[in-house]
């Protein structure tokens, strides 16, 4: 009788580029149900060492990607004695003992999102304020190569649209990992912008996507409510002169109101669960559908520090427009910061 194949996970010693050993000791603690000190052991010291044995294929492939989430390089190989083909290399020998992982941990670390008080909405831009101060000049030139490269891709002909959409999220996890990094007293540069594009690309972009289909739908949607509109007013029936009257009639009228109703009913939904996405599938490598569904909840269960966060950003925003929008210049980067500051609020309180 032929045993199905067991396979073990076995770290390199390497981590994967674009992180740093504080940053991957620090994700696998919280994401693996790890203390800091196994975390760090196993990071620096923990080459070679065997971390998950007696593995199905599946699982085994689930553990390679949860770690490589995170950082770690690792190698899948069968166990001595199975049969069938490794799924990476052969078997090294002498590699030493298992290290306290668990992958179911990995999923649920990342529990549902904290309540804040409604003061917090002032505070996130406060905070913000303080973490701008340190590299202002950095955060302005990152703001403007990201809004330079967004103009310029969006005016290529075709794709320009569908490009910025999946390009947005990656460059702007880029910048919550630079706030990260400048939170933690690691300092921020213009090269943060780019981040994204080393850490997790894959499901950044894919935030992109769902979003972009997920606009699409709503827009087709809204059209579609618009047709049925001008249909049932009668506009549509063969005429020998065509008149503005009819259309003027109908935007005026209470019916017009309907898809634009509809419009924010489903886009305000769909922009909560977008605005703390990108940050957490770069900084705490959750799932891009989960993200999705924790920063919609994260949003929901904080409507009035939002409110009072919008509230006073407006008066802001307003307030920077009137010298020809040059306040804007300080104002943006801080505010996309803000961002950052609400996510380290919400979600790691």
């Amino acid at each position: 009788m032929q045993l199905d194949t067991r396979y073990r996970i076995i770290y390199t010693g390497r981590l994967a580029p674009g992180h740093s050993h504080h940053e991957v000791v620090e994700q696998l603690a919280r994401q693996f149900n790890m203390t800091e000190a196994e975390a760090r052991g196993l990071v620096m010291n923990g080459g070679g060492r065997v971390i998950k044995h007696d593995l199905s294929a599946a699982k085994a492939e689930r553990y390679r990607e949860a770690l490589a989430s995170v950082g770690l390089e690792v190698d899948v190989e069968a166990q001595s004695g199975a049969s069938g083909p490794p799924l990476d290399k052969p078997a090294a020998s002498g590699s030493r003992a298992s290290s306290p992982i668990d992958l179911n941990a990995a999923s649920d670390r990342l529990g549902e999102p904290n309540a804040v008080e409604a003061g917090r909405g002032w505070g996130w831009i406060q905070d913000a304020w303080g973490l701008f101060k340190q590299a202002p000049w950095a955060w302005i030139g990152a703001l403007l190569v990201f809004s330079l490269i967004m103009i310029l891709v969006g005016l290529v002909p075709l794709i320009g649209g569908l490009a910025t959409t999946v390009l947005g999220p990656m460059f702007t996890a880029g910048l919550m990992l630079g706030a990260r990094a400048q939170d933690r007293g690691e300092g921020f540069g213009v090269g943060h912008l780019f981040a994204g594009f080393s850490v997790r690309p894959g499901p950044l972009a894919l935030v992109g996507v769902v979003y972009l289909g997920l606009t699409l739908l709503i827009a087709l949607v809204i059209a579609l409510l618009f047709i049925l509109m001008v249909g049932s007013s009668g506009m549509m029936a063969p005429s020998p002169t065509l008149t503005p009257e009819p259309f003027e009639a109908l935007a005026a009228g209470p019916p017009f109101m309907l898809p634009v109703l509809i419009a924010l009913l489903l886009g305000i939904p769909l922009a909560m669960a977008m605005f703390f996405a990108p940050a957490l599938v770069a900084l705490d490598a959750v799932p891009v559908m989960q993200a999705f569904r924790l920063s919609f909840m994260g949003c929901l269960k904080n409507i009035l520090p939002f409110l009072v966060f919008g509230l006073i950003a407006f008066v802001l925003l307003f307030v920077g427009a009137i010298p020809f929008l040059l306040g804007w210049i300080v104002l943006l980067p801080v505010l996309t910061i803000a961002v950052y500051t609400a996510y380290r609020d919400i979600f790691q309180s």
